[in-house]
């Protein structure tokens, strides 16, 4: 009898914000999501406004469907290397379930 293994990574889908005041250059949080985060895939600035909530970073990765929470406790944590950091101040996460 042959087994098939459910697809264990699924693609997940982050809107970020920082916790910046003024939301003019975004990139260095998305640095620092690129850099801490090798599953991450590809990342942008953005400044998209989904139901009155504003965003800085939209990202895609591959998560292991069992890590989706520790994966989205660390992003919480996610934070840029600088004097001042730049940490999160609000975060979306979709899986795709596909």
């Amino acid at each position: 009898m042959m087994q098939l293994e459910k697809n264990q990574l699924k693609t997940a889908f982050i809107l970020l914000r920082c916790n910046k005041a003024n939301h003019d250059d975004c990139r260095k949080i998305r640095d620092a999501l690129l850099k801490e985060f090798p599953n991450v895939r590809k990342a942008n600035t953005t400044n998209a406004k989904i139901r009155g909530e504003r965003w800085c970073v939209a990202a895609t990765a591959l998560v292991e469907a069992s890590d989706e929470k520790n994966f989205e406790k660390s992003l919480w944590k996610l934070e840029t290397n600088a004097a001042r950091p730049i940490g999160v101040s609000n975060l979306h996460l979709v899986l795709d379930n596909q």
